[in-house]
């Protein structure tokens, strides 16, 4: 994984979203109900996701975030070289997911978020889980006893974005299970150059 890429991005996006004003001509800016927000959290190894429908990519994997915890530690925290892991000492977890531009349309079409690993390819139909202003998220069937033995934050910090205790539950299909949090920003700014974001503005 291109860590160190993916975590200057999100960190690029997070910082932006937070601003109450952006210069216009150097960063765009979209409404979060416009947005919707699609990831995988694994505790195996995720090289790749993106959603499709049948006329074009609607977001391909643009934010990457890397997690451990000592053994006998509760709480993960941010990592940033996943090389570094000792899995006889330490535990670990990937988030990787990409951002959709969300409208009634989809609704109406066939959307797939597609996982890929490293011998294995799931195609997992989500049209009908998507909705603006909200993160889903998809949980393998194995990881599932994992995430949902924590009662508050999988984050050391507390950060609610990890708090899966107070999701909303969307069902399993196609091997893994579906939960949604709120996204909580009421806008995101990107700088204009970033091409990974230039897919929500066109």
């Amino acid at each position: 994984m291109n860590i160190y890429k993916s975590l200057f991005l999100f960190f690029t996006f997070a910082l932006t979203s937070c601003l109450e004003t952006v210069d216009p001509d150097t960063y765009n800016c979209i409404d979060s109900n416009q947005v919707a927000a699609i990831s995988v959290i694994s505790t195996t190894q995720v090289s790749d996701v993106r959603a499709y429908t049948d006329e074009k990519i609607l977001c391909k994997s643009n934010t990457e975030l890397f997690f451990k915890k000592n053994k006998d530690d509760q709480f993960y925290h941010y990592s940033y070289n996943d090389e570094e892991v000792d899995s006889e000492y330490e535990d670990w977890f990937v988030k990787l997911g990409c951002y959709i531009k969300y409208n009634a349309s989809l609704k109406s079409k066939d959307v797939f978020f597609q996982i890929k690993k490293a011998n294995q390819l799931d195609e997992i139909k989500v049209d009908s889980l998507l909705k603006g202003k909200e993160h889903i998220y998809a949980i393998s069937e194995q990881d599932t006893a994992w995430l949902f033995s924590f009662e508050i934050s999988l984050l050391n910090d507390g950060n609610p974005d990890y708090n899966f205790s107070i999701s909303s539950k969307l069902g399993c299909h196609g091997g893994y299970c579906f939960v949604t949090l709120p996204i909580s920003e009421k806008e995101f700014c990107f700088d204009k150059n970033n091409e990974n974001m230039k897919y929500l503005f066109e």
